[in-house]
Formats: structure tokens, sequence, C-alpha cells
């Protein structure tokens, strides 16, 4: 297994790994839910994205191909860098690993390098929005320390499924 910084061109093989775990979310979705797909600008933007030093954003791969992604990037009131930033607050993305890994520790794996760095970064906490339905996730959060702080959203943005947030304290 390499796991390695993104760069700009991983971001079709992230989009791929993304809309595959979004078709995973049928299981917990209503029937007639489409999983999101991104609009041309999103890919620009993400591959923009991992050039910022400000972003943190790992790819795995084995000798299948992709296999894996985490990141995380300094919260703020809105998405992507939009309004303020909120002092000592990273929001962690995109932890997905391809479903023949499930189990493997890889995800593990991300998730433990991700945090050691929100850490190195001088961050005191981390949050995350994950599915309300996504037992699976929810699960694999709570054992590391992750924990609901009440927030939701009936309808988020282009996924249309309820959401919820956890937050770590790193400190």
């Amino acid at each position: 297994m390499q796991i390695r910084p993104a760069r700009p061109d991983d971001v079709d093989a992230v989009f791929d790994l993304l809309a595959t775990s979004f078709d995973g979310y049928r299981a917990f979705s209503p029937p007639d839910w489409e999983p999101p797909r991104p609009e041309p600008d999103e890919r620009l933007s993400m591959a923009r994205a991992f050039e910022r030093p400000d972003v943190w954003y790992v790819v795995a791969s084995d000798a299948n191909g992709h296999a894996g992604q985490c990141g995380f990037v300094p919260a703020h009131t809105e998405r992507w860098f939009q309004g303020d930033a909120i002092e000592g607050l990273a929001h962690f993305w995109q932890l997905f690993v391809r479903p023949d890994m499930f189990g493997t520790g890889l995800a593990d794996r991300l998730h433990g390098m991700a945090l050691d760095e929100i850490r190195a970064r001088g961050f005191a906490r981390a949050r995350l929005w994950t599915p309300e339905g996504q037992a699976r996730a929810r699960r694999f959060y709570e054992k590391r320390g992750w924990y609901l702080n009440g927030e939701r959203e009936d309808e988020h943005g282009a996924l249309r499924i309820p959401i919820v947030m956890y937050v770590h304290d790193l400190d």
C-alpha cells in the first residue's frame, strides 16, 4: 500500500471513489434518492485545493489502483474556505476507501495519519459531517473518540439526505 499527498492529477480517481461511496448510500436513503454527481467546476476546485498549503489530503493506492483518500482543511463558517475561519478547528474531510478495503485497516491508518497531522498543525479540535443513516461510518468514528455535537442538517446540499456533525477534541 502506498500513501502519498494528493496531486491535481488524482482528482479523477478521487471523484470515482466518491461516486462509488455515494452510491453505497442508497442502502439507507429514500428509494428515489440518487447520488450527487460532481459538476466540472467541482473537479477544478478539488484539483486547486490539492495545491493549497493549508489543505492536507492523501491518497492510497495498491496493485488494484486507487484504494482510499482522506484529508482535512481549516474549518470555516461556510464551505470551501468561504466565510470566517474558525480558530483552532479543522474540518476532517472525505475518509473513503474502496469497498474491498473495508476491514483491512486502511481507513484506520488514513484516519490516524490525518489526526496526527491535525495535531501537528496546532488544531485543538476537529469536526466532520457524515450521513445520519451511515451506521458503519458512525461506529468507526465513535470508536475513535468522535462524538455527536447535536448539529444536524435535514437535506445537506447535493446529498439531499440528513447529515450529523461529529467533533473530536485533540488536546
